[in-house]
């Protein structure tokens, strides 16, 4: 069975491993070393509260996580937040990426967001699907923004309005 427990230091550990995975085999994360423990702290633990941050677990084992951020740092944009969702590269394909999205968009609204946003690798065809399926709207794809494993790489915005 899914749930989502609020992240805490004894996850850290767990969610670098799942997060490195990544750093080093896709480009899911441009990224280009290792995350360590101090980077994955300030990726998921924000001092402002309504940035949330979630492990996503089964059976007691921490299987992913899912976040909201700060999008832009101005004042202005207070009520928008970038999500972020990353799963233990077993458990993919099997609608937790999905669930973890339905989960963090009702704290989105908790929370007073009007505004959600994904920021996508376009070889990321799996996130791109799972956010297109959830009315996330493509809204623009800036071009060779990172390099990685010796190819330009572009990156795309996905955006919802929570209504």
């Amino acid at each position: 069975m899914i749930h989502f427990e609020p992240i805490s230091i004894k996850h850290l550990q767990y969610i670098r491993e799942i997060y490195n995975e990544y750093v080093k085999t896709t480009t899911v994360s441009f990224d280009l070393e290792p995350a360590t423990i101090e980077k994955i702290t300030k990726l998921t633990m924000h001092d402002e509260k309504r940035f949330c941050s979630f492990v996503i677990k089964e059976d007691n084992e921490v299987i992913g996580y899912v976040l909201l951020s700060p999008f832009i740092q101005k004042h202005a944009c207070f009520r928008t937040a970038e999500v972020t969702i990353y799963l233990d590269v077993r458990y993919g394909r099997r609608g937790i990426g999905s669930r973890a999205l339905e989960f963090i968009e009702e704290q989105a609204r908790a929370n007073g967001f009007h505004t959600l946003i994904a920021v996508i690798c376009t070889e990321n065809e799996s996130s791109i699907a799972a956010f297109s399926a959830k009315e996330y709207q493509l809204k623009g794809i800036i071009s060779q923004v990172a390099y990685k494993f010796d190819r330009h790489l572009d990156v795309c915005y996905y955006q919802k309005l929570l209504l």
